[in-house]
């Protein structure tokens, strides 16, 4: 299978075995890892919104220094459940003292849109967050081999930019749990034969 899994011309029953054995993945390395590395991009000083801001900022935004304020909200709902003005009291907070993290400026190419900017104080603070996390993160690979972590970006990769492909495709639906659907219905992608 691993052969045909690397040439991408695998049969449908085993890909669907390979992604229900990394679904038993979920739960220790978006909870248990990836909050522990968000904690520690927090500094005890953030809120999970507010860190997740910054860090898309820095890997979605314009340079890794700017957003619009939209997409932000729109990611920040969609993730953590909240209200566009609990996103709001979130970015503000950012702006005001002790944190002047972000500013908040309009849109040069539209006076209607706002823009997310990081300050010079939001980049050195993300820089040193960053380092950190990345350290707490080698601590924690410091028994795999450089082949295998090597592999592991690979294939990370890959779902990264198998799962942009999806969504550009409209091919993943956000399932809402509907009381009135049956038991046995399963989530599945636009298309898949199940």
């Amino acid at each position: 299978m691993r052969t045909a899994a690397l040439k991408g011309n695998w049969n449908p029953k085993a890909r669907r075995a390979a992604a229900a054995a990394l679904m038993e993945f979920f739960y220790p390395v978006h909870y248990e890892i990836g909050t522990a590395l968000e904690d520690v991009v927090r500094a005890n000083v953030l809120s999970r919104q507010q860190a997740a801001s910054l860090w898309l900022i820095r890997s979605q935004g314009e340079n890794g220094y700017r957003m619009r304020r939209k997409d932000i909200e729109a990611n920040i709902r969609r993730w953590f459940e909240v209200t566009s003005a609990a996103v709001s009291r979130a970015l503000r907070a950012m702006m005001r003292p002790p944190l002047e993290l972000i500013e908040i400026i309009e849109d040069p190419r539209s006076g209607r849109e706002k823009l997310v900017t990081l300050t010079p104080k939001g980049r050195a603070f993300l820089d040193s967050v960053a380092a950190q996390a990345t350290t707490v993160l080698a601590e924690l690979i410091e028994d795999v081999s450089p082949e295998l972590a090597d592999s592991a970006i690979d294939y990370f990769g890959h779902l990264t930019r198998g799962f942009e492909r999806a969504q550009t495709r409209g091919r993943i639906r956000l399932i809402s749990h509907d009381p009135r659907a049956p038991k046995n219905e399963k989530p599945l992608l636009k298309g898949d034969d199940g």
